[in-house]
């Protein structure tokens, strides 16, 4: 089967080590898959609004898994917003407030959110990654559904965070599942509302099959999304564990390896063909 949908990690993957891209190449290949009937999906742990902001010139034309899976939309349409219960998020809120307070970003439908104490000097990566961002007095009082929160980990050992995160009831009992997406975040979210749980909204919105989806990612919050599809593939920068579970190891972040995948499907004319241009792309 032809493929239908491309789905792409946003840091590490689709975005360079300036958080940037070839604009003018991507925009010609989005144009060509447009025409082929090829649907491009960014699918990250950022916040909608922040992807968004990546695509200024299509943003109304593609589609999102936002939120590490959480938030999906269709160009301009809402598909799906998955969120904690109120009293779980609160609870976990709580408690992680005791002794990360400085490092915590409340990730909500409307925005994100950090307490007072979060440090000037912290600032501005939050700003650089959350680009809807709001300082409040007491994260408990925020009005907003909670569908992730994230711990910061640049004034903390990440080894020792990890280990004492493990810990808690709640990651414990499977109310939570933490995943690390990389770059110094590590991300608590609703167990089994992945990336690829939210990917399957808009497979069912298109009616575009498993065997039909090529997907592309780097770290950790990438693997079930990557081991869903026919087409699963890791960057040659991503984590072993990623890798271990692709069907391709493709190129570098730093030499545009996603836009090159995107040649290599607009100009294939069969599976045969693409794998063979996949397997010649590391």
């Amino acid at each position: 089967m032809p493929v239908r949908l491309i789905a792409v990690d946003m840091d590490g993957t689709f975005l360079n080590g300036e958080k940037q891209y070839n604009t003018q190449r991507f925009l010609k290949q989005f144009s060509a898959l447009q025409q082929k009937g090829i649907h491009f999906v960014a699918a990250s742990g950022n916040q909608l609004y922040t992807l968004k902001n990546y695509f200024s010139d299509i943003q109304d034309h593609i589609g999102y898994v936002a939120e590490n899976g959480a938030f999906v939309v269709d160009g301009l349409t809402e598909v799906n917003f998955s969120h904690f219960d109120s009293q779980v998020a609160k609870v976990m809120l709580a408690d992680l407030m005791a002794d990360y307070a400085e490092g915590i970003i409340l990730c909500g439908k409307e925005g994100a959110y950090v307490d007072e104490q979060t440090p000037a000097e912290n600032m501005p990566k939050l700003h650089k990654y959350f680009k809807r961002l709001f300082c409040v007095e007491d994260l408990l009082q925020v009005d907003d559904l909670v569908c992730k929160i994230t711990i910061n980990t640049s004034n903390y050992d990440f080894d020792v965070l990890t280990n004492a995160l493990n810990q808690k009831s709640y990651i414990k009992n499977n109310q939570v599942k933490m995943v690390s997406s990389g770059f110094g975040f590590i991300d608590l979210i609703v167990p089994s509302q992945h990336k690829a749980f939210g990917l399957s909204f808009l497979q069912q919105r298109w009616q575009v099959s498993a065997d039909e989806t090529l997907v592309i990612g780097d770290n950790n919050n990438d693997i079930e999304m990557v081991k869903m599809a026919k087409f699963g593939l890791a960057m040659d920068n991503a984590i072993p564990e990623l890798k271990q579970v692709a069907d391709y190891v493709v190129g570098h972040n730093e030499r545009e390896a996603v836009l090159d995948v995107l040649d290599a499907v607009l100009h294939s004319e069969s599976d045969t063909q693409l794998a063979e241009k996949l397997a010649c792309l590391n």
